[in-house]
């Protein structure tokens, strides 16, 4: 009884210990993502010509990217109102076709490598952007 009790607490004791190791090396890794996301920026052009260089703004475009639902089939769409570019702090870029409409409450995205696959944005997203840009 003795030794189930001890193996027990044995047990007890590595998981503990496994789950605060993660917990500390989770700390030290989120100020690197923060200091890299400071060195991002966003590009509009099209119908608005704005760079942005802040935190704000880059994330509020990836948020409206990583929320978007992709729309089934091919596309054949009209042309697009902006063009989106996030540069990261080692200048590489993602290109971004935007249809955000001034009269409309919701947009289109499309990766600029893949112009037959579109992607239609939250409306919360679409708020943001707008806002963002004045548009």
């Amino acid at each position: 009884m003795k030794k189930s009790l001890l193996k027990l607490i044995l047990i007890t004791l590595s998981i503990l210990f496994a789950g605060c190791s993660v917990y500390s090396e989770s700390k030290e890794t989120a100020p690197n993502l923060i200091k890299q996301d400071k060195k991002e920026a966003l590009i509009i052009t099209g119908d608005v010509n704005k760079t942005f260089k802040n935190n704000k703004a880059v994330r509020i475009a990836r948020d409206a990217i990583q929320s978007a639902e992709r729309i089934p089939g091919i596309l054949n769409v009209s042309r697009n109102d902006l063009e989106m570019t996030l540069v990261d702090s080692n200048g590489n870029k993602e290109s971004y076709l935007l249809w955000l409409r001034k009269d409309r409450d919701s947009g289109m995205i499309m990766y600029a490598d893949d112009t037959s696959t579109g992607y239609t944005l939250q409306r919360v997203d679409v708020v943001k952007l707008k806002k963002l840009l004045n548009f």
